[in-house]
């Protein structure tokens, strides 16, 4: 396993990816980060994104949504609100919820929870940047 990482993704309903991968990327809070193995320990911010994965068997794309990240040891561990491999998300789904979003943001007449509607608007965003970046699309 040499020149390799452990990259687990959790959420409070479980884990969603668990693998080894020889190469990571990242989305936090200021700006992402790529990660191979041998890394600097870190702690982090994650932000709604998505997390990119190599290894022998291909890439993968995991939407994300806010949460913290540790890295040590060859191993990463991403503790998330939200995560969803590219190959599961509904698409169609994505875009309605970015439409709605993006509706609340700009209805100065309604009583939409501003921050509710920007956090579920970079949520739809991130999924279908997961899809994009998976080559689904």
């Amino acid at each position: 396993m040499k020149d390799q990482i452990h990259l687990r993704i959790v959420t409070a309903g479980g884990t969603v990816y668990d693998g080894q991968c020889s190469y990571v990327e990242l989305p936090l809070e200021g700006g992402g980060i790529g990660v191979l193995s041998d890394h600097a320990p870190t702690i982090g911010a994650v932000c709604d994104g998505v997390v990119k994965s190599r290894s022998d068997a291909g890439e993968e794309c995991i939407a994300v949504g806010q949460g913290v990240v540790n890295i040590a040891h060859n191993e990463i561990i991403v503790l998330t609100r939200t995560a969803e491999c590219a190959e599961n998300i509904d698409v169609q789904r994505a875009a309605d919820a970015e439409r709605r979003a993006r509706e609340r943001l700009t209805d100065k007449n309604g009583e939409w929870d501003t921050m509710r509607a920007e956090a579920a608007l970079y949520r739809a965003i991130a999924r279908q940047n997961a899809v994009r970046m998976s080559g689904r699309e």
